[in-house]
């Protein structure tokens, strides 16, 4: 207990400092990223202190709390009526262009790393997998991934991850200011009560209840993972290629999240689900997860990886602002195309709060749907990709399915999403036109 007090002491420490700091309150930079960086530093300078009961206290964190972060993820009710000023054919398109942005990136990093990096550095193939895991996926994603990649040849999956995600976050921080200064609000703004920003109203009661059911979800997922893992995969795994394939427990608890949700909803008693204290709660578990697992890293792992991992960003980065420069008119031709397009940069590049800091700097008060028809999307997009099961599969797909297989999955999703936004895209124009002549 004492060393996660100091954990959290040590978390408080540098909240504190980061509002010290006015430019790193403007740009958002999490309190565990620099509370995580710093005490990297302190364990690289003082190698000994690796073998403290404290160093193995941090190793331990991450998975627990991934598994607590993946808890929270579909515990939160649907609010009604959150729909205004905006249309599910909106929706559809945001989500296409997300899907197309995200599997260009691991399609890039696929063909860069079958042509250059495994020629050169050899590499396995599911080193592709790091460029979505730091970029859309951010370090928690990093976290969540690292057993998984260094269960399919990647030994140093966790740190190169990580790295990836603080590759992403800065070039998305530089880049999107970059465009957001360069860029203008949108001519049409909707009615300036459209989008609220949601204010919490938290009790002792919520939080309470908020934890029992996060520990529900969480007991729901050891019991599936044991029961999968001990009793149904023995019985299945008649041939070898199952036997690397073994979730971590986040992805049973995503499971037990929903499995608390509806059952919640069957008794009636889905009112006493509090989003506010729910995402409040799982934002406290990721700013610790994120903190030791960039903590825990072993620089010299990063040495070995380093530049064919500089190229992999470098192409995802220029692949993102052809997305922002170029596809988003195509695909997003809302009124509010630019906000949202900021929003999908900082995403993309590193996380969600870096869009809308972004976008913020555009639209000061969140007038247009942007912010809305995001958060719809990214409820039917994030179990999937930039961090969801999709993503999770990458370096398995990569690692035990052939190249031609691997290119030409990732390539038909493109496809299909971009035909499908594309489709979207073409209505949305239709109406608006429609919409004028009225």
């Amino acid at each position: 207990m004492q060393y996660f007090l100091l954990t959290i002491f040590l978390l408080g420490a540098g909240a504190w400092l980061g509002l010290q700091l006015r430019w790193f309150a403007r740009l958002r930079i999490p309190p565990s990223l620099t509370t995580g960086i710093a005490l990297l530093g302190f364990f690289s300078l003082v190698p000994d202190a690796k073998e403290g009961a404290y160093f193995a206290h941090l190793k331990v964190l991450p998975s627990e709390f991934i598994a607590l972060v993946f808890a929270c993820f579909f515990i939160r009710r649907d609010e009604p009526g959150q729909r205004s000023q905006h249309t599910t054919l909106q929706v559809l398109a945001q989500m296409s262009f997300v899907w197309v942005a995200v599997m260009g990136q691991v399609l890039i990093a696929i063909v860069a790393t079958l042509l250059i990096v495994a020629p050169i550095w050899n590499f396995p193939l599911s080193f592709a997998a790091l460029l979505e895991t730091g970029f859309a996926g951010g370090h928690g994603t990093a976290v969540a991934i690292g057993p998984l990649l260094v269960q399919n040849g990647l030994p140093a999956g966790l740190e190169l991850g990580l790295m990836s995600a603080t590759i992403g976050l800065v070039l998305g921080i530089a880049g999107g200011i970059w465009f957001a200064r360069r860029s203008t609000p949108s001519a049409v703004l909707s009615k300036p009560n459209s989008v609220e920003v949601a204010q919490a109203d938290l009790d002792l009661n919520s939080l309470i209840i908020s934890l029992a059911l996060i520990a529900a979800a969480y007991g729901i997922g050891i019991f599936l993972k044991g029961l999968t893992e001990h009793e149904l995969m023995p019985r299945l795994d008649t041939q070898q290629r199952l036997r690397n394939f073994n979730l971590p427990l986040f992805a049973y608890t995503l499971v037990g999240g929903i499995t608390v949700k509806l059952f919640c909803r069957l008794l009636g008693q889905e009112r006493f689900i509090d989003n506010n204290a729910v995402t409040l709660l799982g934002d406290f578990f990721l700013e610790i997860l994120i903190l030791a697992g960039i903590a825990i890293i072993d620089i010299r792992l990063i040495a070995t990886g380093l530049i064919p991992l500089l190229l992999l960003s470098a192409l995802g980065f220029w692949w993102n602002v052809f997305c922002h420069v170029k596809l988003r008119h195509r695909m997003l031709p809302m009124s509010y195309s630019n906000e949202l397009g900021l929003i999908n940069f900082g995403m993309l590049n590193g996380t969600s709060a870096i869009g809308l800091m972004l976008a913020k700097m555009v639209d000061p008060h969140f007038k247009t749907p942007a912010v809305r028809v995001f958060a719809e999307s990214s409820a039917l997009t994030q179990p999937f990709i930039a961090g969801g099961l999709l993503t999770l599969l990458t370096p398995y797909i990569l690692m035990n399915f052939s190249a031609v297989f691997s290119v030409s999955l990732y390539s038909g999703l493109l496809v299909l999403w971009l035909l499908i936004g594309m489709s979207a895209a073409k209505r949305i124009t239709k109406q608006a036109a429609t919409q004028s002549q009225e």
